[in-house]
C-alpha cells in the first residue's frame, strides 16, 4: 500500500495566519492551490481554494473555488466537488522524469506552475529485516538500542521523506506515537532508528518518499515559526503543486517466546 503525503496545513501556512500574513499586504483575491502528482498513479487532482482576510480577533476560512477551467498539460481538469479537480488518465500513468505544467485564470490573472516526476528510490533495504519482541515489553522499560537503518541508493542528492506505519495502536492509543511517524525531508540515504521505537509485533511498513526541493522548503517553513513569508513556486498563487515517488519495504516485528 502506498501513502500520498498531503501537508493540509497549507491553508493554515497562507491563511491561518492571522495579522502576521496581513503586515505583508497579501492580496486575499490570490488564490490557494494544492496538488500533489505520485509516480505511477492514473490520475492527478488539484484542489483551489480562496484566501480569506484576517480582522483583528477574527478571520474567515478558506473557502473551496469552484467553476473554474484547469488545465495540465492541455488537458483539462473535471471539477468532481466544489474546488476539487481531478483528471483521469485512463491507461497512462503519472511517468518519472515527465513534466507536467498547470494553468488556470483566476481574477484576471494566470496561475501557472510546473513540476517534473522524480524516480522512486532504488535499492531501498532495512537491517536488520525484522526484530523480536517480548510479549511483556512495555515502552518505557525497554532500553533495546538496536540501530534500525533503512538505506537507499541517492545519486542526486535529492530530498526524501521517511514514514513509517505500524500495525497497530490500539493497545496504548492515549500515547499517540509510533502508529504512524512521519520524518521532516533530508538530503541523504540512510534514516536510522532503535528497536526501541518499535513496540506493535506483526509487518511494520517503511515508506521512502522522493520529494522535489519546493515541497521540502514548504515543509520546513510549516515546521518553522517563521510563517509571515510563505512559500509558493506558482505563479499568482500560493501553495503548492509539486510531485513526489514512493518506495517501500517491510521490517518485521516477531513477538518472542521469552
Amino acid at each position: 500500500m502506498q501513502k500520498i503525503i498531503k501537508l493540509s496545513a497549507i491553508l493554515f501556512l497562507v491563511s491561518g495566519c492571522g495579522e502576521a500574513l496581513m503586515d505583508y499586504d497579501i492580496d486575499t483575491q490570490t488564490p490557494v492551490v494544492e496538488s500533489y502528482l505520485q509516480e505511477g498513479a492514473d490520475g492527478l487532482t488539484v484542489n483551489v481554494y480562496s484566501m480569506e482576510e484576517y480582522l483583528k480577533d477574527e478571520y474567515k476560512l478558506s473557502k473551496p473555488v469552484a467553476g473554474l477551467s484547469i488545465r495540465v498539460n492541455g488537458k483539462e481538469l473535471t471539477e468532481t466537488s466544489a474546488g476539487i479537480y481531478r483528471l483521469e488518465l485512463g491507461l497512462d500513468t503519472l511517468r518519472e522524469g515527465q513534466t507536467y505544467g498547470l494553468q488556470f485564470e483566476y481574477n484576471g490573472k494566470s496561475i501557472e506552475a510546473s513540476t517534473q516526476v522524480p524516480a522512486p528510490v532504488r535499492n531501498l533495504r532495512v537491517e536488520p529485516e525484522s526484530m523480536e519482541l517480548s510479549s511483556s515489553y512495555f515502552y518505557w522499560d525497554n532500553t533495546d538500542t538496536t540501530e534500525i537503518t533503512v538505506s537507499w541508493d541517492d545519486p542526486g542528492n535529492s530530498y526524501y521523506q521517511v514514514y513509517i506505519e505500524s500495525p497497530n495502536t490500539s493497545d496504548m492509543p492515549s500515547l499517540g506515537i509510533f502508529g504512524r511517524r512521519m520524518i521532516q525531508p533530508f538530503r541523504g540515504n540512510t534514516y536510522s532508528t532503535t528497536a526501541r521505537e518499535f513496540r506493535s509485533t506483526g509487518v511494520h511498513w517503511i515508506y521512502v518518499y522522493r520529494v522535489n526541493k519546493d515541497y521540502a522548503d514548504l515543509y520546513e517553513r510549516i515546521s518553522s515559526s517563521d510563517l509571515a513569508n510563505p512559500v509558493s513556486s506558482i505563479s499568482n498563487a500560493f501553495g503548492i503543486f509539486t510531485a513526489l515517488s514512493v518506495a517501500s519495504v517491510r521490517f518485521w516485528v516477531y513477538e518472542s517466546s521469552e
